[in-house]
Formats: structure tokens, C-alpha cells, sequence
């Protein structure tokens, strides 16, 4: 119980420290990269953490890496948060796309 706390907290903001292992970007330097780079790391940046909360919560469905398209619908999201918290970062809206991923 107390790492889904520690991994909700993660996926609700705190992004931070995970962000900085796959680089930080703000949302103005996101709307600059290329659709490749976005892909590569909201892959790298999602998957792991998917995979975690598969295992916190038991659950048999991978709801991110179980579907090889995800990065499609996540970085749309991204996109559309970081357009309106341009102060925010990807990580941030990263974080809360899985959150909510999770939550359907």
C-alpha cells in the first residue's frame, strides 16, 4: 500500500526526479521537439511506470504498454496540456495522462 501511495504521488505531480533520467522537458521546449522525440520519450517516460502500477495493483492489463499505439492518445495529451500550464512541465502532464489511464 504504502508504494502505491509513494507511486501516486509520483504520477500526481511530483515528477521530477523520474523526469530527470529521461531529461526534463518544459512545456515550451515540448511544442519544439519532433513527433519522434516526443514518441521516444513519453515511451521511455510511460512504460516503466505502467508496468508499475500494473504490479501495485494486481491487475492483469497493462494499460499503457499493452497497447503498442499508447503513445498516440499520450502524447495528444501532453500536447494539449502543456498548451494551456506552459510554466509546467511534460512530466507533469505525463504523469497525470497514466494517472488517469489507470483510473477508467
Amino acid at each position: 500500500m504504502f508504494s502505491l501511495l509513494v507511486l501516486a504521488t509520483a504520477l500526481c505531480g511530483a515528477t521530477a526526479h523520474g523526469a530527470s533520467l529521461f531529461g526534463d522537458h518544459s512545456c515550451r521546449h515540448w511544442h519544439g521537439l519532433e513527433y519522434a522525440q516526443k514518441r521516444t520519450w513519453t515511451n521511455a517516460f510511460l512504460a516503466p511506470l505502467s508496468l508499475t502500477l500494473k504490479g501495485l495493483k494486481k491487475s492483469k492489463e497493462d494499460k499503457y504498454n499493452d497497447d503498442p499505439n499508447a503513445h498516440v492518445a499520450a502524447i495528444q495529451n501532453i500536447n494539449t496540456f502543456c498548451l494551456n500550464h506552459p510554466d509546467l512541465g511534460a512530466s507533469d502532464a505525463a504523469g497525470r495522462y497514466l494517472k488517469e489511464l489507470f483510473e477508467l
